[in-house]
């Protein structure tokens, strides 16, 4: 009986050493490729969680949309079908509004410090977007940076007067609105479809930074890029699922977020040396880099909508306006004092 027992507890202390074994294998599904800056540095943080946690939190990272769609990242995390995933707010502009905007309003920072400060002042002043993190069952753990998004096209692109009717890439719910009123015809599509896109003629222009264009090789099909930013600021986050991260021990919980702001300070460094490479190298392949006139933007600017004050407007709607305004004077005071 002794011996049966024994035997019943050892086999009970596998199965839970097993369980736990099972619940430090955490699933990340991301919308990027391996190869980014960016992406890299998510290795690290994945590399140095399960390091510094001695293999009690593991992180599994499946590239390019391995386990699901970009547009489906957000209901994987909810459900719980992953624990992680590395993807950005505003392809979820109804679910995650607060976290959309910096993501995707067009002409609204200037450089890498601006996007940094912003985003981490948001989340430490403005309590609407915890809120709505966790009405959606997620947790941010730290956001990524991108360098300014230019204009790589098919075609020499010089002017607004040259903008209009081109097929130009865009996402979310407010860049579609900036290229209408240059007069070119909106495209959306996730970053996977781009080359093709381009090489096919889908598109004949997008907003990428140029490093992602060394990245996804896009320069192959589309040798001009023209020096105007059309977007600028915090681009994906690592999130995990809310329900996951209250699972872990305080002691890990600690570890995840130390490693999540040295992993965002990796971000900021390794993007911005990452620039002046990609540049040198695009010149080498033959891309032409094209000036944009500053009283070029200034005209696209005054023919676009007041992109803040329609944000604002909806977020009215919402029962929101006054965490919006709070936002809004975040952010311009921020992009003045840093710009």
């Amino acid at each position: 009986m002794r011996r049966s027992v024994l035997t019943f507890l050892a086999v009970l202390a596998a199965s839970a050493l097993l369980v736990a074994a099972a619940d430090a294998q955490l699933k990340m599904n991301h919308q990027m490729s391996a190869n980014t800056v960016g992406s890299q540095v998510d290795q690290w943080f994945a590399d140095e969680v399960a390091k510094r946690t001695n293999n009690e939190v593991q992180i599994k990272v499946y590239w390019s949309e391995a386990l699901g769609k970009a547009k489906e990242n957000l209901q994987l995390l909810k459900d719980g079908a992953v624990d992680l995933t590395g993807m950005s707010p505003s392809y979820y502009p109804a679910d995650l509004p607060f976290f959309t905007a910096p993501n995707s309003l067009p002409m609204a920072m200037d450089n890498l410090k601006q996007a940094d400060l912003i985003i981490k002042a948001f989340l430490q002043q403005v309590p609407a977007f915890d809120e709505e993190a966790r009405a959606n069952g997620i947790k941010p753990l730290f956001f990524h940076h991108l360098n300014p998004y230019v204009l790589i096209c098919k075609q020499p692109v010089r002017s607004v007067a040259d903008l209009k009717g081109r097929k130009i890439r865009t996402w979310g719910e407010d860049m579609p609105r900036l290229m209408q009123a240059a007069g070119a015809t909106a495209v959306t599509m996730f970053l996977p479809e781009l080359y093709e896109n381009l090489q096919r003629g889908v598109i004949d222009c997008a907003p990428f930074a140029v490093d992602w264009i060394q990245n996804y090789k896009t320069y192959e099909v589309a040798k001009y890029i023209t020096e105007v930013t059309i977007w600028q600021g915090p681009t994906w986050g690592v999130w995990m699922n809310l329900k996951r991260w209250e699972s872990l021990s305080d002691k890990n919980k600690k570890i995840v977020m130390q490693v999540a702001e040295e992993a965002n300070a990796r971000d900021l460094k390794a993007v911005g040396d990452a620039e002046e490479t990609a540049r040198a190298f695009l010149k080498q392949q033959g891309v032409q880099f094209l000036a944009f006139p500053e009283s070029e933007r200034q005209k696209w600017l005054q023919a676009s909508p007041d992109f803040f004050a329609d944000w604002i407007a909806k977020m009215e709607k919402l029962g929101k306006g006054a965490q919006a305004r709070q936002t809004v004077a975040i952010w311009k005071e921020l992009r003045e004092k840093y710009k």
